[in-house]
């Protein structure tokens, strides 16, 4: 029987909202309660993790919508559409919400970054490409998304929680952009290259780019901004990274 329901829950989740889920794990919930069989399974586990999934997201869509410092726990309950003691009963304060928000945030983009680098393999360009991909990308790279780090930025200056994990991720990116590209200078013979500069740059470019996009969405071309990206490292790794803005030219000029 339970085999039965989580499939069941499964097909309702890939139909309906998350919110439309959450109701329907509520029921479960007390059905499982009502016959003895809760303590067997994750049902209350499930709840929570699912009630502060869709306070995350809803508290994502109302800074995007309002702004962050017009964003309070009553509207974060509106977007969600729940009460606000339940938003109290999750996160106590507006501060813990933010803050766990942004840890979302944080988490979500490392996962997505690394699992596109993994997929890359050995290949230092492969894993220069993913990293472009991703940061351009729609997984990553979402209005709400990019709005909402925009305005965490702009916070961090007064927040040190905020600063020390926006610190903590930018460093982590740096990082692994020295390392591809010191693998990718190595193995293409390039000699005397400041590496901790072109990862400085190259990460300095990413955030401007996420700042134009959550500027302006519509007007956004993410061919344009994976062009830019590959138009930089071609200047340093000709040899790896021309052939890709030749194919690009060669592919503008079919399709055109």
């Amino acid at each position: 029987m339970i085999i039965s329901l989580v499939i069941k829950v499964s097909n309702i989740l890939n139909e309906y909202s998350i919110n439309y889920y959450c109701r329907y794990i509520a029921f479960l919930y007390l059905f499982s309660y009502r016959f003895g069989i809760m303590k067997n399974t994750g049902i209350r586990g499930d709840i929570k993790i699912l009630r502060r999934e869709q306070l995350i997201d809803a508290t994502m869509r109302t800074i995007a919508r309002r702004g962050f410092a017009r964003t309070t726990m009553a509207h974060v309950a509106k977007t969600a559409g729940l009460s606000q003691g339940i938003v109290n009963f999750y996160f106590k304060t507006k501060e813990a919400l933010l803050y766990e928000t942004l840890v979302h945030l944080a988490q979500e983009y490392e996962t997505i970054m690394r699992q596109a680098i993994d997929r890359a393999g050995q290949d230092p360009v492969a894993a220069l490409e993913a990293m472009i991909d991703t940061d351009v990308g729609p997984s990553a790279c979402t209005p709400t998304k990019a709005a909402v780090w925009l305005a965490f930025w702009a916070e961090s200056r007064g927040r040190p929680k905020y600063r020390q994990l926006c610190r903590k991720l930018g460093g982590e990116y740096f990082l692994l952009v020295q390392q591809i590209c010191t693998r990718l200078a190595e193995r293409g013979g390039y000699h005397n290259l400041d590496v901790e500069a072109i990862s400085r740059s190259f990460n300095a470019m990413v955030n401007g780019l996420w700042v134009d996009f959550a500027s302006d969405p519509k007007s956004f071309d993410r061919e344009q901004a994976r062009h830019a990206c590959r138009t930089y490292f071609a200047g340093i790794f000709p040899a790896e990274f021309g052939p890709l803005i030749a194919a690009e030219k060669r592919n503008r000029k079919q399709a055109g």
